[in-house]
C-alpha cells in the first residue's frame, strides 16, 4: 500500500497529490518525503505510515540530498527514538545508523547479482564500501579475497562491526578511494563502485588497480538523455560496456544507473 493511499482519508485531494507514493523501510525504520508545504501535516503523515506497519519502530523525513563522498543526508526523526538499526537482506545481517552512514535498500537486487556472478578465488575491490552491503554478501557467497575502502569512519566501525556479526574475514581499510592506486602493489579482478552522486572521475581510479580483463560494476547518477552520451564517453575512454541497468529513480528524472565495464 502507498503512502497516499494510507493518508485518502486524513488529507483533503490538493494536499494528497503533494505526497510522494514511496517511502523507503531499512530494518525496522521507515524514510518519507514531505513537501516544505506539508511541513503542518508531517506528524499526521507519520503517525499513519506507524500504525500501518507494525514493524516498523521509528519514522525519519529526509530533509536533504547525500552530501559528499560520506554520503550522508539530514533526517529529521518524526516517530521513534533512535536512528540505528539492523536490516537484514540476503541472508546477512547490517547494523547501521541512517542519520550517519549511508544505505540504500533499493540496491539488494543489485547485490545479489554480483555475488552471484562472482567466481571463486577472485581478487575484489569494494570503493565506498559503507557498512558492508556488497562485500559481505559477496564475501558470504564466494571464496573470494575482498578489501573494502571508507572514508567515513563511524561507516567503518559498522563494516567492522558487520563483518564480525556475518562471520567473515575481508580487508577493511578507513582511506579515501582517491589513494586506491597508491594503497596496492597488487590488482584486482573485479572492482564494485557504489560512487556518491557526481563522483565519476572515480572510475579513472579503478583503472589503475584493475587486472587486464577484469570488471567494474560503476554506479552512476544520470538523467535519462544523458545516458547515449555517457555511453560514448565510455567508449572514447577505452571502456567495453558489458551490461547497464536502471536501478532506480532517486530524484525526479534522475535515475541510478550500473554500468558493467571492461578496459579493451
Amino acid at each position: 500500500m502507498s503512502l497516499r493511499d494510507l493518508l485518502e482519508n486524513k488529507l483533503p485531494d490538493e494536499e494528497l497529490l503533494l505526497v510522494p507514493q514511496g517511502f523507503e523501510v531499512i530494518g525496522d525504520i521507515a524514510i518519507i518525503i514531505i513537501p516544505p508545504s506539508l511541513d503542518y501535516k508531517k506528524n499526521i503523515i507519520a503517525q499513519a505510515l506507524m500504525s500501518h506497519r507494525q514493524d516498523i519502530r521509528s519514522i525519519l523525513r529526509k530533509i536533504s540530498k547525500l552530501e559528499s563522498e560520506k554520503r550522508i543526508g539530514d533526517f529529521e526523526l518524526l516517530l521513534g527514538s533512535s536512528t540505528e538499526t539492523i536490516h537484514r537482506e540476503n541472508g546477512c545481517i547490517f547494523h547501521l545508523d541512517i542519520a550517519k552512514t549511508f544505505f540504500s535498500g533499493k540496491l539488494a537486487y543489485e547485490r545479489a547479482r554480483i555475488a552471484e556472478s562472482v567466481r571463486d578465488g577472485e581478487d575484489i575491490l569494494v570503493l565506498f564500501a559503507g557498512v558492508g552491503p556488497f562485500l559481505i554478501q559477496i564475501k558470504k557467497k564466494r571464496n573470494v579475497n575482498i578489501t573494502g575502502i571508507e572514508s567515513n569512519p563511524v561507516a567503518c566501525a559498522y563494516l567492522r562491526k558487520n563483518a564480525l556479526a556475518n562471520n567473515i574475514d575481508t580487508g577493511i581499510i578507513l582511506g579515501d578511494a582517491n589513494s586506491a592506486g597508491n594503497l596496492f602493489k597488487k590488482k584486482f579482478d573485479r572492482i564494485v563502485m557504489p560512487t556518491p552522486y557526481g563522483h565519476d572521475h572515480f572510475l579513472n581510479v579503478s583503472s589503475t588497480v584493475l587486472k587486464p580483463g577484469g570488471l567494474v560494476h560503476f554506479y552512476t547518477f544520470k538523467k535519462d538523455f544523458e545516458i547515449g552520451h555517457f555511453k560514448r564517453v565510455l567508449e572514447e575512454r577505452g571502456w567495453k560496456i558489458n551490461f547497464i541497468r536502471n536501478c532506480g529513480a532517486v530524484a525526479p528524472r534522475v535515475n541510478r544507473y550500473v554500468f558493467d565495464l571492461q578496459l579493451h
